[in-house]
């Protein structure tokens, strides 16, 4: 599996687990999300489950680890800091901003990022109004 479509396995499971390691997701809310079909997930956790990501009990559901955690966690702040910035620099419609967003989260590098976040006054909320994990960085001087 490709680092891209692992990207987007765990930014879904963070999202539907609301940043939580105690949530259980369901393979068809992933399946729901994503778009795709359940078994297509149902093949892929075995992977994500090698990679440390995620702990699955068929039947039970999914929850992430520390490292999923972080996992998703960044892939989010790296799509809605490049929301802002799209925002800001560009005039796009709220579908495209998204759409853009989904493609170039994939190419920054987390240190990017929040050098992005920095110079655009590290912003706490998206466009869409939904908030942006913090860089959690000790030197921060804005979160």
């Amino acid at each position: 599996m490709n680092l891209e479509t692992m990207e987007e396995y765990m930014e879904a499971i963070y999202k539907l687990a609301d940043g939580s390691q105690e949530k259980k997701v369901k393979t068809g809310e992933i399946a729901a999300k994503m778009g795709i079909s359940p078994p297509s997930v149902t093949e892929v956790l075995p992977t994500l489950e090698q990679e440390a990501l995620i702990n699955y009990e068929p039947y039970y559901g999914i929850t992430l680890t520390e490292k999923g955690l972080e996992m998703g966690m960044n892939v989010v702040r790296k799509h809605r800091v490049l929301e802002v910035f799209l925002e800001e620099y560009f005039s796009l419609d709220k579908d495209e901003m998204h759409e853009k967003a989904c493609k170039m989260e994939h190419i920054f590098s987390k240190e990017m990022i929040d050098e992005m976040c920095r110079r655009l006054g590290a912003p706490n909320k998206c466009p869409h109004g939904r908030d942006i994990p913090s860089c959690d960085k000790d030197n921060c001087s804005f979160h």
